[in-house]
Formats: structure tokens, sequence, C-alpha cells
């Protein structure tokens, strides 16, 4: 049980002192890149070299970004919510089962996304053909979000074993 107190206060942390702020920052990135698009050179500095391409096809890559970022934070935030759930002793509860669901759909989404648009931003932007075999940040959001999956599988299975036990008693 100190674990998951241990886990709950990690994941609260990270929750205050990143996720709230980042909140802000993005949308207001989302919002200044249709006023000065030079801000899309600013971050995107040692990435993309974007000098001499269409402003709206940085404006189209930088809200794409925008939305995954918001996409991961949503995550952490569903996985918050779980956490209550065990927190209250209910590890069975639909609710989790469902949460594990989403957050692994959207966690393969946010890696598949990530992974597509970093591509076609160096193939349109930079005009280089770069594709990287390796382990990259958007394979490992790939693997969590099939880990969440079958960890919702495996919490079915459970809860169904859990009720007909509780049934032939």
């Amino acid at each position: 049980m100190r674990k998951l107190v241990i886990l709950k206060s990690l994941v609260d942390f990270v929750w205050i002192v990143t996720c709230i702020p980042m909140i802000g920052l993005l949308v207001f990135f989302a919002v200044y890149v249709f006023v000065d698009s030079s801000i899309f050179n600013s971050v995107f500095n040692g990435v993309f070299l974007a000098e001499n391409q269409p402003e709206w096809l940085k404006q189209l890559i930088a809200l794409i970004y925008v939305v995954i970022g918001l996409v991961s934070i949503y995550c952490l935030f569903i996985f918050r919510k779980t956490l209550r759930y065990f927190q209250q002793m209910k590890p069975f509860h639909s609710d989790v089962i469902i949460n594990f669901y989403k957050i692994g759909y959207m966690l393969i989404g946010v890696g598949l996304g990530g992974t597509f648009v970093t591509f076609a931003a160096r193939l349109l932007l930079k005009g280089e053909f770069k594709i990287s075999l390796g382990l990259t940040p958007h394979i490992i959001l790939i693997c969590l979000g099939l880990f969440f999956m079958v960890l919702s599988e495996v919490f079915k299975v459970a809860k169904q074993a859990k009720e007909e036990n509780e049934l032939t008693v």
C-alpha cells in the first residue's frame, strides 16, 4: 500500500508541477503560432529548418504537436483518476478497466501520431527522408499503450473470475 501512496504522490507532483503549467503554455503556443510564426523556428530550431516553407504548413504541424501534447496530458489525468480507485480499494471497478483501455488507445495514438508528424515535418520542412529504426520515445509510447490495453484485458478477466468466485460461495 505504501508503494501506491508513493506512486500517487509522484503522479500528483508531476501533474501539479508540469502538466497544469504545460496546458497553459500549449494553448498559448497554439494561439501565438498564428500571430507570429517565427516562434515555430524558435521552438523547433534543432529539429526542423523551416525557412522557405509556407506558413500554413508550419502552423498545421505546430497545432498537431499541441494536440499530441494535450492528449498526453489527458492520459496522465485519467491515470490519476484510476489511481484513486486503487486507493479506495476498488481495483476491479469497471471504470478502471475502461480507463486503462482509454489510456492505452490514446498512448498508441500519441506514439503513432508523433512518429508520422515528425517524419512528415522532416520530409516537408527540412527535405530530409529519415526513418529511425532504433529506440525512440514514440516507440516507447506505443509499447506503453499496448501494455495498458493488455492490463485492461487482465483486469477484465480478473473481474469476471472474482464475480464467479463470489457467486459460488
